[in-house]
């Protein structure tokens, strides 16, 4: 398969155009807030979850049925009440069990992953009431901490010494696009297609896909909100850049981002929440 990565397309920035592919964080968490599109988040969780039962059968992992219900950029409340963590997808059904779904494109974030990712499970299992809350990371980049070199990696909570799950069988499960995409399978072409890799399908359901993704970029490239908050981003990596701090700005532009979606889902216009922002020095500068 060729290395060659194909966008959805190309938003115009003032910086210039900018080539949006399919794990892009705000494209997913807007393609996936339209419940049109609800059904292709299903495929994709899915075929990762069966693909992982292809190699561990045994697994108490099941695929996602019954109806369903998406929210993107859910967030968690912290015992405070006032401090949140916010999470690409959750996906909770009618049958009791919820899924947060976080589509990572980098494998290097502060904090890492792997503290990210545990950090989110414990607060999806408290806030779940008894029910399965997997966490399911689909990494454009490998973790070699939690893939040790495979393709797949769950984790779950059991008895060291015997070896039995713990009644709660919530679990963590890492998977690795790369990997996965070197597959000649529908879940590896599911895979290529998510990196960019590959723009068509043999497939009927990774077609489907594909084509909710398409749909979507139609749409959110001529959202002037997307536009500015892209434009937003942008300009934060390049002064960060030019500081010559850009990790250091790397957590302020997650922090701020997150407190403009957040303003903006409240009702404040984008010129509104922009301004307090800037207005909170502790959220531009980490």
């Amino acid at each position: 398969m060729s290395h060659a990565k194909f966008p959805l397309g190309y938003i115009e920035l003032p910086s210039g155009p900018k080539a949006i592919y399919p794990m892009n964080d705000i494209f997913l968490n807007y393609t996936f807030e339209n419940s049109t599109h609800w059904e292709a988040l299903r495929l994709i969780v899915n075929y990762m979850i069966n693909a992982y039962k292809q190699i561990n059968p045994d697994t108490q992992l099941k695929t996602v049925e019954g109806t369903i219900e998406v929210k993107t950029q859910y967030k968690h409340l912290l015992a405070d009440g006032q401090i949140t963590r916010d999470q690409d997808i959750k996906m909770a059904t009618d049958e009791g069990t919820i899924s947060f779904i976080e589509f990572q494109s980098r494998a290097t974030t502060n904090p890492p992953i792997p503290i990210r990712a545990v950090e989110y499970f414990g607060l999806g299992i408290g806030h779940s009431k008894g029910r399965t809350a997997n966490q399911i990371w689909l990494l454009a980049e490998d973790v070699d901490t939690v893939l040790l070199g495979e393709t797949f990696a769950r984790y779950v909570l059991k008895d060291e010494v015997t070896g039995h799950t713990h009644p709660t069988t919530s679990g963590i499960l890492y998977v690795s696009l790369v990997k996965l995409s070197q597959e000649t399978t529908p879940a590896g072409e599911l895979a290529a297609c998510l990196l960019g890799k590959l723009t068509t399908s043999t497939d009927e359901n990774v077609i489907k896909v594909t084509e909710a993704l398409n749909h979507s970029f139609k749409s959110f490239k001529s959202e002037k909100d997307v536009v500015k908050v892209l434009s937003f981003r942008e300009r934060w990596i390049d002064e960060g850049k030019a500081e010559g701090k850009a990790e250091g700005k790397a957590e302020g532009i997650t922090i701020g981002l997150d407190r403009l979606t957040e303003l903006i889902k409240n009702g404040f216009s984008f010129d509104e929440a922009l301004r307090k922002v800037k207005e909170d020095a502790s959220l531009l500068v980490k």
